[in-house]
């Protein structure tokens, strides 16, 4: 027979005996008070309270095995899955060695308290964090244990299910996930990483370079002051570090930038940029990834335009190691690029929605030296164009600047709440290779 049979069979049996003897002591404290009374001696209560403390004492004893079978039942694992991008669906699910009485006692700023009578909290089980979900704590309490878990975002019960297994059972929690809780809201416990996502903001261009300009404003300046502001969102949030390639009016090159960026670690690279027309008309936001051919005509000659940065500078642009189809065949710049795509696209719905200019074919891509970092996430905003007169005074003001910092904090979480996701369902296939 096997371990987790024997577990559900003698707890059975416990409730069952515990049930039995209360009854059974019950009707011998009736049926022994209305015989002393029939009796009217003294001696016959006597032997009764004798034989009915026997009778509580064996009941006792058999009430603290009944205990000790639920208590070896052990939480072996808790495993977290979201679904949905703006509609999230959250589902807990809860590996242990048989089936016991559960309670969902409370759910509160992204804290949910679960009572688990009869649990063991003694073992540590496997933990399996997603993005919503991504700490725990497992306490003793009177009869069981108590499961906490920590959630990033508001959560709404829709149900909670337990159900018996070949090898067990499993607790099934679905929640509904909302708004996004504040960090500090949330005290320290078991986390499955501690480290925060680092962004690389690079404003572009500087000292000698001023990028585009139009009526006395400098590309170089206006994106300066936004990712300047765009950094104070980021930390303030208490989501990221932030970084940036240059917190000054200076010339830094693109092979730098790059390298920056790699040296420190970054999880994400973000490439600030202005842009104007000489003829035509021109308007809107629109985002930028690498590709050796690029998305379109405008996307190769802004490209060009960009990666002409390093000439200003003295750059050799020999020394460079340009050979994008070789670098694009690597695997590991492959998988950069996909989560690079997914990135961009994020940020195009969000920065929609925030300041909602955005050009026609939003998300484009070129051969850009300053995303091709083969191991870091990497793309170009393109904020607005100075030759416009509406983007232009967009640009210059705070108040528009702290809508599209916004919007672009709110795709770094969806991305990384993606992301996370995605690398933790590739991490077993990566193990079997």
């Amino acid at each position: 027979m096997s371990r987790n049979r024997i577990f559900r069979y003698r707890n059975r049996i416990a409730g069952s005996t515990i049930c039995f003897c209360a009854c059974f002591a019950r009707n011998a404290i009736l049926n022994g008070n209305i015989t002393a009374q029939n009796a009217g001696h003294w001696g016959s209560m006597a032997q009764f309270d004798l034989r009915v403390l026997r009778q509580l004492g064996v009941i006792a004893v058999l009430c603290i095995w009944g205990q000790a079978a639920f208590a070896q039942v052990s939480v072996r694992s808790i495993e977290s899955e979201t679904h949905g991008w703006i509609a999230r669906t959250t589902t807990v699910t809860i590996a242990l060695d048989a089936p016991i009485p559960f309670r969902v006692s409370s759910i509160d700023a992204g804290q949910i308290t679960i009572t688990l009578t009869g649990a063991q909290p003694a073992a540590r089980p496997t933990f399996r964090p997603g993005s919503v979900i991504t700490r725990y704590d497992l306490t003793r309490a009177e009869g069981g244990a108590i499961l906490t878990l920590r959630a990033e975002r508001q959560m709404e019960l829709q149900s909670a299910s337990i159900a018996e297994q070949a090898d067990g059972a499993a607790l099934v929690l679905v929640f509904d996930a909302g708004a996004r809780v504040a960090q500090a809201e949330l005290p320290p416990m078991i986390e499955a990483a501690t480290a925060l996502p680092l962004v690389v903001l690079d404003p572009g261009h500087g000292g000698n370079d001023p990028g585009a300009v139009r009526d006395g404003i400098s590309e170089k300046d206006i994106m300066l002051v936004f990712g300047q502001e765009l950094r104070a969102i980021l930390l303030a949030s208490g989501r990221f570090e932030v970084l940036m390639t240059r917190e000054a009016d200076e010339y830094v090159s693109l092979r730098e930038r790059v390298r920056f960026a790699r040296q420190a670690g970054a999880a994400v690279f973000i490439s600030l940029h202005s842009n104007t027309v000489t003829e035509g008309n021109a308007t809107g936001s629109a985002i930028y990834t690498l590709s050796e051919d690029a998305s379109s005509a405008e996307a190769a000659a802004l490209a060009e335009v960009e990666n002409r940065a390093d000439t200003v500078g003295g750059v050799d642009l020999g020394l460079e190691d340009d050979d994008l189809a070789l670098l694009l065949t690597d695997m590991a710049q492959r998988e950069t690029n996909s989560r690079s795509t997914m990135l961009a696209r994020a940020t195009v719905e969000a920065m929609r929605h925030s300041v909602g200019v955005i050009r026609t074919n939003p998300y484009r891509s070129a051969g850009f030296r300053v995303l091709k970092a083969p191991d870091v996430p990497s793309m170009l905003i393109e904020l607005g164009f100075l030759s416009d007169d509406s983007d232009r005074a967009n640009m210059i003001s705070e108040r528009w600047r702290a809508h599209a910092a916004q919007g672009i904090l709110d795709a770094l979480d969806d991305w990384v709440e993606r992301d996370r996701v995605l690398s933790a369902q590739a991490a077993p296939l990566q193990g079997a290779e």
